[in-house]
């Protein structure tokens, strides 16, 4: 049983503007990054991992030196949010008037988004990547991590590894909160600790 705190990064403007961001490598803002501290200075101490995961955008990687600052990071591309195409950039808003965009909610992000990935492409990189993950701490004996990535990749992968709940969204995190789980490789299973 290996256990795994997944943290969600910190705020980016497109967040506090209510934006999709996906592939569009942002840094955090001056407030993510005063959030973030606040949030985890003292409770970074408390966590015991042996290795640290980041996606490979300016956002993650931010958040997590900013978590653990001491820490060399093992960068998972296949962790990288999901590229939203065409709505990329824009609000709830903006997009209502688009077919494509209603498409996409109806069927809970499963619908190919133009010039961007599918819910099922998208899903499929990120298992991917969290398999990354344990191969890795396989290789090297580890049974404690930390992976700081995007709110849409934890919602994924636990949607298909955890079973509290098959909807993708009740793993929805805000910035900078995050999930401490175990990892059964036996059944290949998530169970969550507890909500950080």
């Amino acid at each position: 049983m290996k256990t795994i705190y997944f943290i969600r990064h910190g705020k980016t403007k497109y967040n506090i503007e209510g934006r999709f961001v996906g592939s569009t490598d942002l840094a955090l803002t001056k407030e993510g990054s005063e959030e973030i501290y606040d949030l985890w200075h003292e409770r970074s101490k408390h966590i015991d991992k042996e290795v640290i995961y980041s996606s490979p955008m300016k956002r993650c990687i931010e958040t997590a030196n900013i978590i653990f600052p001491e820490e060399k990071l093992e960068i998972i591309h296949n962790l990288a949010e999901m590229h939203f195409g065409i709505f990329e950039g824009k609000t709830h808003d903006e997009l209502m008037a688009l077919e494509e965009y209603r498409k996409f909610r109806e069927t809970k992000g499963k619908e190919k988004i133009p010039k961007g990935e599918s819910g099922i492409e998208f899903g499929r990189r990120v298992l991917k990547g969290f398999f990354e993950v344990i191969t890795h701490m396989n290789k090297y004996d580890y049974n404690t991590s930390a992976i700081v990535c995007h709110g849409g990749v934890i919602m994924a992968v636990f949607s298909m590894l955890c079973r509290e709940s098959d909807d993708i969204y009740h793993y929805h995190l805000e910035n900078g909160k995050g999930f401490k789980a175990h990892y059964n490789e036996n059944n290949k299973e998530l169970i969550i600790l507890e909500k950080l």
